[in-house]
């Protein structure tokens, strides 16, 4: 049987990894360097975002996906974040053991009208949460651009089923659907920044809690 997942080159700055299902053939590239990788996930809105995202992170993010005769943009989206999920977890999982990195971190960001705040904490449980409040109607619209809004939250909870960590995601203000999001992202792409941040004393093999891994998660590879 197929493996899910085909890591087709890796180095401590690179990854190019495949995920190929009945539905969907999905390849990301990722770099701790600054490249110019392409984006075309079939959804014009989601290409957007993960720039932002990118840029947010400051890591270089590729994604092309390739669709079978069942084009579901649910399934994209989810899986698209999946997939970026499992390969950033190889970078920090990396850096965790060699050299320790921060774990967590918050980032609060905001473009024009739009307000969001955003939390990442990589120790090992996946767990996604969003919360929106009365001044951000822009976060509860049915579509944004060429997306379903709910498409865009499947995004982030399948990032967090491929990236062990649990994730907080407040929408604070926006009228705007598309400034709410591109908020977002920011913000979630600025608290994985800081998280993949060195820090020696939270070596993965000094952590009392969770022994050599550093973090709860049993499915490392």
């Amino acid at each position: 049987m197929a493996k899910l997942f085909t890591r087709i080159q890796e180095t401590d700055q690179y990854l190019k990894l495949k995920k190929e299902t009945h539905e969907l053939t999905i390849l990301v590239e990722l770099s701790t360097e600054f490249r110019k990788f392409k984006i075309e996930t079939t959804l014009n809105f989601l290409d957007h975002m993960l720039y932002t995202f990118s840029w947010g992170a400051c890591l270089s993010i590729g994604v092309v996906v390739e669709t079978g005769k069942w084009r579901s943009t649910h399934t994209i989206s989810e899986d698209v974040g999946i997939t970026i999920g499992t390969g950033l977890k190889s970078f920090f999982n990396r850096r965790l053991k060699d050299e320790g990195i921060n774990i967590t971190g918050s980032s609060v960001f905001g473009l024009d009208e739009s307000l969001a705040r955003a939390m990442v904490n990589m120790e090992g449980r996946r767990n996604t949460f969003f919360s929106i409040s009365d001044s951000c109607p822009g976060a509860k619209t049915e579509l944004v651009e060429d997306m379903n809004s709910q498409d865009m939250f499947a995004f982030v909870e399948g990032f967090c089923q491929g990236f062990p960590a649990t994730v907080h995601l407040d929408f604070l203000k926006g009228r705007d659907a598309h400034h709410a999001w591109e908020s977002a992202m920011h913000a979630f792409g600025e608290a994985i920044r800081i998280a993949f941040e060195r820090n020696p004393w939270r070596k993965a093999s000094n952590n009392p809690y969770y022994a050599e891994e550093g973090i709860a998660d049993a499915a490392l590879g």
